[in-house]
């Protein structure tokens, strides 16, 4: 008898249990309704969270070529964890910065993925500047299987290397004399 007691009792509170989780849980429904807006934009439409009339929070962007990206987004710009999936079943998925993914190709060479809500999908090439200015990466582009600068990235590092140059000269000129004067000061 005590046994049929207790399974009774447990039954009653296991009941009770699911109905406290499920008004919770109802609870909660509208407010994750509500933050939910959907965007259209040029290159496809948003699903997701919104402030201020742009995409910003978690969402879903589906381009109208068929690619989807699913993450984080900051002012209509694809911008932190996310998955970029290509029409054509690619994926990039990783950290995104104002709407660009860099991916290694090797130590000198990286693919850039650009996700715009204004222009879609394109990607581009960079190469890693020659050692006078190795920290900066420059616009180049894929001649069958090898990765080369274009005209602009030449123009580009050429200003770069002249510029490092002339603020190593700067500081040739200025930085070891100590102000001068001439020594100066005295007569009456």
């Amino acid at each position: 008898m005590d046994k049929i007691i207790y399974i009774l009792e447990y039954r009653e509170r296991m009941i009770k249990t699911f109905k406290i989780v499920l008004f919770i849980l109802l609870l909660s429904l509208p407010f994750n309704v509500a933050n939910s807006e959907i965007l259209k934009f040029e290159s496809g439409s948003y699903e997701g969270e919104v402030k201020k009339g742009k995409a910003r929070g978690v969402g879903k962007f589906t381009f109208s070529d068929g690619g989807t990206y699913e993450g984080k987004f900051k002012r209509n710009k694809f911008h932190g964890k996310g998955k970029y999936t290509s029409k054509s079943g690619e994926v990039f998925e990783g950290k995104w910065r104002r709407g660009r993914f860099y991916q290694k190709v090797n130590k000198k060479a990286r693919k850039v993925i650009i996700l715009t809500v204004e222009s879609g999908m394109f990607e581009m090439y960079q190469l890693r500047g020659v050692p006078e200015v190795y920290t900066e990466w420059f616009h180049a582009e894929k001649v069958g299987s090898e990765i080369l600068l274009t005209a602009k990235g030449k123009i580009d590092q050429e200003k770069a290397i002249l510029k490092k140059e002339q603020e190593r000269q700067d500081q040739d000129d200025g930085g070891g004399n100590g102000g001068g004067g001439n020594g100066g000061g005295g007569g009456c």
